[in-house]
């Protein structure tokens, strides 16, 4: 969603974050009220099932230290929900740039997540995701957010492990049914990470994510290096039996204890080592900065006049019509363009030696206009084909760093070659060579292809960029996988697709994804530059 485009009654301001599910942007409402919007993106029915009871559970929480939802509709054609916008970095983040915590504030920051925990079994649920990456650092005090695998006591039995293994307890690990006390569990495990920079397993580097479940459901864990001042806390928590783990008001009142008085009115400014305070500070000033120019943008943008061909920042959110599916056609003999001067469809399956196969579409951001068809825009940042070298699972690691500490080691990315994709599942490798820029599409087209049985994405290129792209084609085409393939990326680490090519693409045109939700397309193509 665009700057200025309307979600209900708010006006969507910037992105903040991405994921396999959905994207997170900064709205306001007509009253100046800041939030953290979150869309849904998936198409299955299952996902939006998911997605209400997430609205369900987060809506019955009531709790100083848990993000309050504002609004939400998980009904609409694309759902969303609005939540308290809290300008802080995530606990993970603030390890992975700052280092450990010290002993007092660890107990200020273990005392206000039990406070959170408690605000959620008090309304009946279990969190069943608490790690660093779902806590956030204000200098208020701790915020646990997204729910969105929280359960009512009366749905927490599963057949599958859920949550994050590193930080899940023996009984998630196990499928066994998940109790306020596997809360408990992953509030130590976080806590452990805190204090030691690891989650609570040796090796964790190097193990495979199997081996990494086999551990946790037997409750192999590895305390090493956890200060003894931290014993009384954390330890209790990392019990194998979940009867024999503290409670969160038992935790409250231990952290109470060894902060000689009420955790809250001490506060984390002065508890907060000096380089976690900066970082946290410095983090809500850029995020402060960055509202302030969103909002300036957006407030000069609703100047503007609205235009048959898009809608202004006021105009209601409207449906978004089904394009029209795309006849079946014979494979052309070339790509060139047709009599007349219209350019033909190539099919994904017209012949071994021209067609382009998606690998994978690993990008998620929502449909900017209305139909099929998309006219000529620049894309939101200039869009790179690029030779692929190597993949591998996981996110891209920063040079010198494991890819994935829930994953085998594998070799570090040399700087600026590797991209990720949104649901971060997967780490493309490019080469050096140059590859081909796109600062603007001809066209890109969404349309559901009936032979692949789902919906797809079509790009013309404008001329200038048409004979770089078959020669970059033809390049790549004789080569053995994973080489036999382009990134399509964007910025300096997204990777939005990656397409295994078995033929030389001329005419300036190509499907570059097939087999997608229609929302999936849509999403893609905005990203391209569909207005």
């Amino acid at each position: 969603m665009r700057p200025g485009e309307r979600v209900g009654q708010f006006t969507v301001l910037a992105e903040l974050a991405s994921g396999g599910m959905g994207r997170v942007y900064l709205a306001r409402s007509p009253a100046g009220r800041t939030v953290a919007l979150k869309t849904l993106l998936a198409d299955g029915a299952d996902d939006r099932r998911r997605f209400v009871r997430e609205v369900e559970c987060a809506r019955r929480v009531r709790g100083v230290y848990t993000a309050s939802v504002v609004d939400a509709d998980p009904e609409a054609q694309v759902p969303w929900m609005a939540q308290e916008y809290v300008p802080a970095p995530s606990l993970k983040d603030l390890v992975e740039e700052c280092g450990t915590l010290g002993v007092d504030a660890l107990h200020w920051v273990g005392a206000g997540m039990a406070e959170a925990v408690a605000s959620l079994h008090a309304a009946g649920l279990v969190h069943r995701d608490v790690k660093p990456s779902n806590v956030l650092l204000p200098v208020e005090g701790p915020r646990l957010i997204d729910f969105g695998i929280s359960q009512a006591h009366d749905l927490t039995r599963t057949q599958s492990a859920l949550g994050t293994v590193a930080y899940a307890s023996p009984e998630q690990a196990r499928g066994e049914p998940t109790t306020e006390a596997s809360d408990m569990f992953s509030v130590g495990a976080t806590l452990f990470y805190l204090a030691v920079g690891r989650p609570p397993y040796r090796d964790i580097e190097h193990i495979s994510a199997m081996e990494l479940l086999v551990r946790a459901a037997t409750g192999d864990i590895d305390t090493t290096g956890l200060p003894a001042e931290l014993d009384p806390l954390v330890l209790p928590c990392l019990d194998p039996d979940p009867r024999s783990r503290p409670t969160p008001a038992e935790v409250i009142a231990h952290c109470a204890d060894h902060l000689g008085g009420s955790p809250a009115a001490r506060g984390g400014g002065g508890l907060l080592d000096a380089r976690w305070t900066d970082a946290v500070e410095r983090h809500r000033a850029e995020r402060t900065d960055a509202l302030r120019h969103a909002i300036r943008r957006v407030d000069a943008s609703a100047e503007l006049p609205a235009t048959p061909d898009r809608a202004g920042p006021d105009e209601p959110t409207r449906p978004v019509g089904s394009p029209p599916a795309t006849a079946r056609l014979a494979a052309p003999t070339d790509h060139g363009a047709a009599p007349g001067g219209s350019r033909r469809w190539w099919s994904v399956a017209a012949s071994a030696g021209a067609a382009l196969l998606v690998a994978g579409v690993l990008v998620w951001q929502p449909w900017g206009g209305g139909g099929g068809t998309g006219a000529a825009g620049a894309p939101d940042a200039p869009v790179r084909f690029l030779e692929v070298e190597s993949e591998q699972p996981g996110v891209c690691p920063a040079p010198g760093e494991a890819a994935d500490p829930l994953a085998p080691s594998r070799p570090a990315v040399p700087t600026g070659r590797g991209f990720t994709s949104d649901d971060r599942e997967e780490c493309v490798v490019v080469s050096t060579a140059p590859g081909l820029t796109v600062n603007r599409f001809e066209r890109v087209t969404v349309f559901e292809d009936e032979a692949q049985e789902g919906w797809a994405v079509r790009v013309v290129f404008q001329d200038a960029d048409a004979g770089k792209f078959a020669e970059l084609t033809g390049t790549v085409t004789d080569r053995p996988p994973p080489t036999k393939a382009l990134a399509i990326v964007q910025g300096e680490n997204r990777l939005l697709a990656k397409v295994a090519v078995i033929g030389r693409i001329t005419g300036g045109d190509a499907v570059i994804a097939t087999r997608l939700g229609r929302n999936e397309a849509r999403f893609l193509a905005n990203v391209l530059g569909a207005e």
